[in-house]
């Protein structure tokens, strides 16, 4: 099978070993890795680590063009871009003392022009694929109809549609058809109840008010929600509520374990699994990369802080 991820805001990551994190000091990396990332190329390398094949639909800009689709070449990945003459941010995460620490540089706005080739680039080629992942914010710049007229296309064509976007981009996707919505509790909280929750606090006390929500989706548009809670179980609805533990273990690198889950969630459901049994899988392959050392990737390299 193959499946489509578009994320409008592609990274590089960066990957620090650090033995002790001081601020205010010299702090020497043992170990580095250098990854390309966004949400929507974490889920595509995740969907070829799987054994499916994915096309990631993205622009690129600056100097550094060729370095990423290397990078790209090097993890199985097809990508479908279009010059955002922009330069691509870079993102750094920090593994020091068991803990790990992002530090997000937010996207440049794309140039005006590019909107119509990566419009172009998707008619050229969704209707070939068997599913559509659409994941992360889109960089500044592209306008705000551009997600939900991909939706709207894809579901015409009868292409399977996984979201993990939130807030205004997210509930205009809705009417059309989406299959399934994964953004984390956190996000989902803020885009349907407008309540600030933290990612990793234990949001046991939301539930009541966000059950309701995820069966008005269910019942209106028929669209699953399977909404992640960083360690704690995973809230799903689909065609009723239910939760899925989530294994507790010693993480190495968190980054990308929610990228992982769209990926195996989206397999899961094209080989023909139910839901329940697709967030649990989802859920396994996020706990793999949570213990590897690089992000978005159940497939380490032998990779290893020092």
């Amino acid at each position: 099978m193959k499946i489509l991820s578009v994320c409008l805001n592609p990274t590089f990551q960066y990957t620090l070993c650090i033995p002790t994190l001081a601020l205010g000091e010299v702090n020497r990396a043992t170990a580095h890795y250098l990854d390309v990332a966004g949400k929507g190329m974490n889920t595509a390398r995740i969907i070829t680590e799987l054994g499916e094949e994915a096309l990631w639909l993205s622009h690129l800009g600056g100097p550094r063009i060729d370095e990423m689709l290397a990078l790209c070449r090097k993890d199985n990945v097809e990508v479908l871009w279009a010059d955002s003459k922009s330069e691509m941010r870079s993102c750094i995460t920090i593994l020091s003392e068991g803990a790990t620490t992002e530090l997000v540089q937010e996207p440049y706005p794309v140039d005006g022009s590019v909107e119509g080739p990566i419009r172009a680039l998707f008619e050229a080629h969704y209707r070939s694929c068997d599913a559509m992942v659409i994941a992360g914010t889109r960089a500044p710049g592209y306008s705000e109809d551009i997600y939900t007229d991909f939706v709207r296309m894809a579901k015409e064509a009868g292409l399977f549609v996984l979201l993990d976007i939130k807030g205004e981009d997210l509930k205009a996707c809705l009417p059309y058809g989406v299959d399934v919505i994964k953004p984390n509790l956190s996000e989902a909280a803020q885009t349907f109840l407008a309540l600030e929750v933290g990612e990793t606090e234990d949001t046991s006390a939301v539930k009541e008010k966000i059950v309701p929500f995820m069966e008005e989706i269910y019942t209106t548009y028929h669209t699953a929600s399977v909404f992640t809670r960083g360690s704690f179980d995973v809230w799903a609805y689909g065609p009723s509520f239910f939760t899925v533990p989530v294994e507790r273990v010693e993480a190495v690198n968190t980054i990308g374990s929610g990228d992982s889950f769209n990926g195996a969630l989206a397999v899961e459901l094209l080989r023909g699994a139910d839901l329940q049994h697709a967030v649990k899988r989802a859920t396994e392959v996020a706990t793999l990369n949570a213990k590897t050392l690089r992000p978005g990737t159940i497939v380490d390299g032998g990779a290893r802080c020092i």
